[in-house]
């Protein structure tokens, strides 16, 4: 989905509509540290449900 990157934003929510608790800040705080860590971070959506895949480089 073209608004899948937009998860990785400060304060977004997949859904406001759902009675979830969170800030919105974990996939974006996760973010930073991949990037600190020279790795790579993405998002695959199936409908409701989403996967976030971590790629971290061989040292």
């Amino acid at each position: 989905s073209e608004n899948a990157d937009e998860l990785f934003e400060r304060f977004k929510r997949a859904d406001a509509s759902r009675h979830t608790e969170g800030s919105g800040l974990g996939l974006a705080i996760a973010q930073s540290i991949v990037d600190l860590h020279g790795a790579r971070m993405s998002i695959e959506i199936d409908g409701d449900l989403f996967k976030v895949i971590v790629r971290i480089p061989a040292a």
